[in-house]
């Protein structure tokens, strides 16, 4: 079972849902991001047990630290500042945001708006965190398009052929063909 497969298609099907259906679709796109990142670090799991004896003693590294090693060891570039690495240093910040979420008061600035006809639409804005205002469908299509780009780069400069790269894994079964009695 390649546990990261199944992660990153649960984070499709969470972003489709968010397309179809925009009631609601903040939630939709939130487990989106977080399927995401869960989605690369169980695949720095996957390719570092591959790449490394000692995984076991690595596992406990944040995913940045996994990714950067991981990088190096396979003589990958990984420019933060760019993408798709921008994009997974975002994508496990918001991940860290809400698995270690704390309670926060939030306040609007002290802005001076002159009534006119827009005036209630301001009065209806809700206040939001900044994990919120990163839960957009854009950023969390931009995050798959990028975690899977940086998925078949790692696949590929490991050795490991491109066909099983997103692939849930392989099962096999067997069955004895029993004389009827």
């Amino acid at each position: 079972m390649n546990t990261y497969a199944y992660l990153l298609h649960a984070s499709h099907v969470m972003l489709e849902k968010a397309r179809n259906d925009q009631e609601g679709s903040i939630h939709h796109v939130m487990a989106s991001l977080a399927f995401t990142a869960f989605t690369l670090e169980a695949y720095l799991n996957h390719v570092g047990s591959q790449i490394f004896k000692c995984w076991d003693d690595l596992e406990r590294l944040s995913p940045l630290s996994k990714l950067n090693l991981i990088a190096e060891k396979l003589e990958i570039k990984n420019d933060e500042g760019t993408r798709p690495y921008q994009t997974v240093s975002e994508v496990f910040k918001f991940r860290n945001k809400l698995a270690h979420g704390k309670s926060m008061l939030l306040k609007s600035g002290n802005e001076i708006r002159f009534v006119d006809e827009t005036f209630d639409r301001y009065m209806d804005e809700s206040l939001k965190t900044e994990w919120e205002s990163y839960c957009t469908q854009d950023n969390a299509n931009r995050a798959l398009v990028d975690t899977e780009a940086i998925i078949r780069q790692f696949h590929e400069r490991a050795g490991i052929p491109p066909d099983f790269a997103f692939s849930f894994g392989i099962q096999e079964a067997s069955a004895t063909l029993l004389p009827e009695e």
